[in-house]
């Protein structure tokens, strides 16, 4: 869940950090997620029960949330983190809303940004800091082509990306085709 974009020799990628903090047990709790990170869902961070499918399970013992709750992800053509109800699909009295900022969301997506409060069942996560960095990298010496690599959707990325996601649609790049970057 980085963001590229290129400018002749250096090449601009967006990090980010985002901090949740919550209440749990009548202690607070907080956890950090990075663009350097892999997550269980590419491209998203995903809030539940199930220690199987998400990244962050608040409380074993919470069973007013979902197993699958909450996704959280970064919208690349914005820059901007948002969230949606991901029980969204169930029929409709199994279907567990979600609180964001006091609006409560039960199909479609909400802007989140730093002092957002999302609740879930009896959960309240705030959002404490979104950080964003753009790095520059250089991508070229002496006139001579750089090579990167392809995404399985087609994206060219820097070979710093192997081994971490694309920041365009989310996908492993675990290995792929060798391309000179433009």
């Amino acid at each position: 869940m980085a963001l590229v974009t290129g400018f002749g020799n250096v090449v601009l990628v967006t990090m980010y950090k985002l901090t949740l903090e919550w209440m749990e047990e009548g202690r607070e709790r907080s956890q950090t997620f990075t663009s350097a990170q892999a997550t269980k869902c590419p491209g998203a961070i995903r809030i539940g029960r199930s220690k199987e499918q998400c990244d962050l399970v608040p409380s074993e013992t919470e069973s007013s949330l979902s197993r699958l709750h909450v996704e959280i992800f970064l919208n690349t053509n914005t820059n901007n983190f948002w969230v949606r109800n991901l029980t969204r699909d169930r029929p409709s009295a199994k279907r567990n809303p979600i609180i964001v900022d006091g609006q409560k969301i039960m199909d479609g997506e909400i802007k989140i940004e730093t002092g957002s409060q999302i609740q879930m069942g009896k959960i309240t996560l705030k959002i404490r800091a979104i950080e964003q960095l753009e790095v520059e990298q250089t991508e070229r010496v002496s006139g001579q082509p750089v090579y990167g690599i392809k995404c399985p959707s087609g994206h060219i990325l820097p070979y710093n990306y192997l081994g971490l996601f694309c920041p365009h649609c989310g996908k492993g790049i675990q290995s792929g085709e060798s391309e000179v970057l433009k």
